[in-house]
């Protein structure tokens, strides 16, 4: 891992000396702090840049206790994101101490414990003005689409920060509320109930998370996955099954489980239009499809597969408004959040934790990188 010292801007530190050595020329400043960078393909530098500053009244400034490591991140340190490329800072997981406010901030204040939600809509749309930012045309992610918060001090708005729950005493388990919020989606907008059974695919994180929040709704889930590890962890978190997906009796494994009561929600936790021709078979009919993974591809559902079991197929993006839901639930203590931070990694050992997060060895299931 490399270290260099940026500023964004010139400043009376900086003095260009006669033979334009920029290298020379910049000097480190006081007001300084460490920023993780994906510089170039699987490469991380710890680069130095100014310490935001308060500049409208609702800005809200944190210094970063945590941030975990997301899928997309891991696909943007491969260079394999889709738009998202080197150089970039990413993260939008995170969570930290208030260390400054706007003069209008009322909701916060310094020295509270936040997690931050990364949703950015444009406010005005539709979708922004009924609550749901998430489908917003022009939406951003920080650490996406905008910078994120991989550094040790990060501004956001008044509206992005949700004061963590003082029976949670460690700040970095704050990470996890916004995949907990990915999970908390899922489940509203597929209508998830008390008595349904659920089956989802993917094992991962979010699959983990989804679970989770079903099981606070009283459904019972099964989970399949290629990986034994990681429906090893589905048992080991509550799932009432554990099936892998390569299975030729898949269809009847599930059925062995259920019984009479059938499957009344599928959900795609992967991204994969396979995935998608299985959700929407498995399903019984008047049941629910959602969509929660992300793949372009054509898969092979057809409208008389959707019309004949009159099937409720929806989209689950990001979160909105999810948090407040999360962080009452970490309150009464329902939601397992350090059994998905699995492995913490210093913010010098970035590249140490984007490397396992590939590799994902036995029993790891999300990293999380402390400032």
């Amino acid at each position: 891992m490399e270290f260099r010292w940026l500023t964004p801007f010139t400043t009376g530190c900086e003095r260009e000396n006669k033979r334009g050595d920029l290298s020379a020329s910049i000097k480190r400043l006081d007001n300084t702090m460490k920023v993780v960078e994906i510089s170039d393909t699987r490469k991380i530098t710890i680069i130095e840049k100014v310490e935001p500053q308060i500049v409208n009244p609702d800005d809200v400034i944190i210094r970063v206790a945590a941030v975990s490591i997301c899928g997309t991140d891991v696909h943007t340190f491969t260079n394999t994101h889709p738009f998202v490329k080197p150089p970039v800072v990413v993260g939008h997981e995170c969570s930290g101490v208030v260390t400054a406010i706007g003069s209008k901030v009322k909701s916060v204040k310094i020295g509270d414990r936040v997690a931050v939600d990364p949703v950015l809509g444009c406010g005005t749309c539709t979708p922004c003005t009924i609550g749901r930012p998430n489908a917003c045309a022009e939406v951003k992610c920080r650490g996406v689409h905008v910078e994120g918060a991989m550094q040790e001090f990060f501004k956001i708005r008044e509206q992005d920060v949700y004061v963590l729950p003082d029976s949670l005493s460690d700040t970095v388990l704050g990470a996890a509320i916004e995949p907990f919020a990915i999970g908390a989606q899922a489940v509203w907008r597929g209508g998830v109930r008390s008595g349904q059974n659920m089956v989802i695919f993917g094992a991962g994180p979010i699959g983990l998370t989804t679970m989770l929040m079903a099981k606070v709704r009283g459904a019972e889930c099964i989970l399949v996955d290629l990986k034994d590890d990681r429906l090893d962890n589905a048992i080991r978190l509550g799932a009432a099954a554990a099936i892998r997906a390569d299975a030729d009796d898949l269809k009847e494994q599930v059925r062995g489980v259920t019984g009479d009561q059938g499957v009344l929600v599928t959900c795609d936790a992967v991204g994969n239009p396979d995935i998608v021709d299985r959700c929407v078979e498995l399903v019984d009919p008047t049941g629910t499809v959602i969509l929660l993974g992300m793949d372009g591809s054509q898969n092979n559902v057809t409208e008389l597969d959707i019309f004949r079991k009159e099937l409720t197929v929806v989209g689950s993006r990001m979160n909105s408004g999810m948090f407040p839901t999360v962080l009452d639930l970490v309150g009464q203590d329902q939601l397992p959040l350090s059994e998905i931070l699995t492995h913490r990694f210093s913010c010098e050992r970035a590249d140490h934790a984007f490397d396992m997060a590939i590799e994902q060895p036995d029993g790891f299931i999300k990293a999380v990188i402390t400032f």
